[in-house]
């Protein structure tokens, strides 16, 4: 991709998810769903005038790199723990029933191969962390019992969607998947995810140690994005998608972070917050990227917008919202509660996209299936957070989190 190219691609980009972003907030929407717009209008879909490359394609890897990053340092495995079997329950009925509602019928309805019907059910799967709790805090319920809920089921589900991910990745790539192979992944993964993120705390000190030598402006957000692509590549080698490396090392930095050291080694809030706070410039700039080019990969036009297509459109977004919603009935309390966290489970967001992104580019999923998934992404993705404010109006006051 020539440099011309590249430059006014990067100018219409973030100029019209900037614009188009701004507007969904004023509206009350989620900013993603204006990205993902913008990608629709500057795509093949109307305008024509960008259209997916590798150029473009490892810049948004590496923009959902680093939002992946961000959501791991705003998560604690502790809380997930502390919030009980209700978590648990929520989560595994939050992955099972989206995955076996959408599976059935992109197999028996879209015509799917097996695997592929089980990719798209899985796409399906993932709860999009930010999304919700930004509606929570907006509404001041992120301290509310059912939030503490959403906020464990939701990081146990995108958990399970990266680890998901890499299995079928895997699988994709390889052909099939031998049982020892199979267990040899599984371990790869969850050795990662539990010796990363205390390695990653180790370099934190480290880095820590080596700014009070440094002589130039900008050391945090160097060594910082060194630390991330460090722990992707990691990642990759491991198995992994990348985006696993950029969460893990999120989570070294998380402000909830707990270790048996803990005693002896106090934690390092005033640096680990510069180090968050240096990298939050081009996570907003480079974000944004992934879900533009999403947009971009849509091709509308392959859409037949025939009445039977409509309707097993309209079927997989009832049955997606179905699966999210029945997840909520294990929490306990009045049914305003259960509601509440069903329709905060429902927004899929940044890991359903990377989902429906990777099995585009493994020719899993048909470029008109994929334009289907994306839209069934994107509705709930934007009716999930309405629902829940209906919920959720200024001044109620939710049962307090037990001490």
């Amino acid at each position: 991709m020539p440099i011309d190219d590249l430059l006014i691609a990067l100018f219409l980009i973030l100029l019209l998810s900037r614009l188009l972003g701004e507007g969904c907030q004023r509206l009350g929407w989620p900013v993603v769903v204006g990205e993902i717009a913008a990608g629709v209008i500057l795509g093949p879909s109307l305008l024509g005038w960008l259209h997916p490359n590798q150029v473009l394609a490892n810049i948004a890897e590496l923009g959902i790199i680093l939002l992946l990053f961000s959501i791991g340092t705003e998560t604690s495995i502790k809380r997930l723990y502390h919030a009980g079997s209700q978590v648990l329950l929520v989560a595994i009925s939050g992955i099972v029933l989206p995955m076996l509602f959408t599976g059935v019928v992109a197999y028996f309805w879209l015509q799917l191969s097996p695997f592929a019907a089980l990719f798209y059910g899985c796409a399906l799967t993932a709860t999009s962390i930010g999304v919700s709790l930004r509606v929570l805090k907006d509404a001041g319920q992120q301290q509310q019992h059912s939030s503490q809920v959403v906020l464990g089921a939701a990081v146990a589900d995108d958990i399970a969607g990266v680890v998901l991910l890499s299995l079928l990745y895997n699988f994709a790539n390889e052909g099939s998947i031998a049982p020892l192979q199979l267990l040899k992944l599984i371990v790869t993964l969850l050795a990662f995810l539990i010796l990363a993120p205390p390695l990653g705390r180790l370099m934190i000190y480290l880095l820590r140690f080596a700014s009070g030598h440094a002589q130039n402006e900008g050391y945090e957000a160097v060594v910082m994005l060194t630390f991330i692509c460090l722990f992707a590549w990691l990642a990759d080698a491991a198995g992994a998608p990348a985006l696993l490396g950029g969460f893990s090392a999120g989570l070294a930095l998380s402000r909830q972070f707990t270790w048996p050291w803990r005693r002896y080694l106090q934690n390092p809030f005033s640096f680990t917050n510069k180090l968050e706070h240096a990298m939050r410039p081009l996570t907003e700039v480079l974000a944004p990227v992934f879900f533009v080019y999403v947009g971009i990969s849509l091709d509308l036009s392959q859409l037949q917008f025939n009445a039977s297509n409509l309707l097993l459109l309209l079927l997989i977004v009832v049955l997606a919202f179905a699966g999210k919603l029945l997840a909520g009935l294990p929490v306990q309390g009045p049914w305003r509660d259960k509601w509440l966290v069903g329709c905060a489970m429902v927004p899929r967001g940044e890991v359903g996209l990377v989902f429906a992104q990777i099995g585009q580019q493994l020719q899993i999923i048909p470029a008109e299936v994929f334009t289907g998934l994306v839209l069934v992404i994107a509705i709930t993705t934007l009716l999930g957070p309405l629902l829940l404010k209906a919920l959720l109006p200024h001044g109620t006051v939710a049962k307090k989190t037990p001490q």
